[in-house]
């Protein structure tokens, strides 16, 4: 018969592991390029069919990315919308190009001049998700930037690496353009290739955290926010949480000390679970470079969607 002892060691590793699995798959679901224009749909209806939709799927709290520079009567109602509905507006910066600056100064301008505008949003508590912390640019400017950032109380705002961020606007723009030439679209087919094509990505980025930590950290899913968003937001949540993950609040991760990164590498906030892992740190694709990627995701969409790359 077992020895009590080794009975009772066995429950307490049920219950540590066993508890800390329940918890441990959790998700934020993030959005980048927000405030886009008018496509296929009206700049506000798309906003408003996205924070429906993202009820209707049991989001509490998503993270929206804001560069201010032109936001416009319509993109400051858009703004008040995600912000009455309780989700997180994230200051990034008001308008900067990573390759043609290289002025901490100017930096700095941007931070604030997005602070000023996005201030007035009861949404807005002052996270920052900067693009040049997480680029390989200037270590001092970098350096600089994260001490401006503490020194004025700003917060960091972490995202992830994710193999395929991005690529979703490459369907979106596939998809407008089918619009724009009256091309009939199968929506039924687009909505399951780009649920299976966004949580299949997340999938490996959490196995690969896994296996190197033992446990999965709290992981953010950053999508585009586009049509394709709006329209397919459930199908991918109820797909995601079928799979074991809990959607979280934002600000759940982003308040909590052992997730946020800035203990470990201050403000390389896109590189956190690299940071955790003491591996280096990664560039990160973003949706202005789908590269090499394209033919990885043609071949995709033509295996489920005929012609529509075409």
């Amino acid at each position: 018969m077992p020895n009590k002892k080794w009975l009772a060691r066995l429950c307490l590793l049920v219950v540590v592991f066993g508890s800390g699995s329940v918890n441990a798959r959790e998700l934020v679901i993030a959005f980048e390029r927000t405030l886009q224009p008018s496509s296929s749909l009206d700049a506000m209806a798309r906003s408003q069919m996205l924070v429906r939709n993202m009820a209707i799927a049991g989001v509490p709290q998503a993270m929206f990315l804001i560069k201010t520079k032109g936001i416009d009567q319509k993109g400051k109602a858009r703004l008040s919308l995600y912000s009455d509905k309780g989700h997180l507006l994230v200051n990034a910066g008001h308008g900067h190009g990573l390759v043609t600056k290289s002025d901490l100064y100017v930096y700095e301008i941007g931070i604030l001049k997005a602070n000023r505008i996005l201030q007035h949003y009861r949404g807005y508590k002052k996270h920052v998700h900067f693009s040049y912390l997480h680029e390989h640019g200037d270590v001092n400017i970098r350096r600089g930037l994260a001490i401006f950032l503490q020194e004025r109380g700003y917060r960091p705002a972490f995202t992830g690496v994710n193999s395929l961020r991005g690529v979703d606007q490459y369907l979106d723009q596939l998809y407008q353009k089918k619009v724009r030439s009256n091309r009939p679209v199968d929506m039924a087919a687009l909505e399951q290739a780009y649920v299976d094509l966004l949580s299949k990505s997340l999938a490996q980025e959490d196995a690969l955290a896994f296996n190197l930590l033992g446990y999965s950290p709290k992981q953010v899913l950053v999508l585009q926010e586009n049509d394709l968003a709006a329209y397919f937001i459930v199908a991918l949540v109820d797909q995601l949480v079928a799979q074991g993950w809990k959607i979280i609040a934002a600000e759940a991760a982003l308040d909590d000390p052992l997730a946020n990164p800035i203990a470990a590498n201050r403000w390389g906030a896109n590189g956190y679970l690299n940071s955790i892992t003491r591996l280096g740190d990664e560039r990160i694709a973003y949706a202005r470079l789908l590269g090499d990627r394209q033919i990885q995701v043609d071949a995709f969409l033509q295996n489920r969607i005929s012609g529509f790359t075409e």
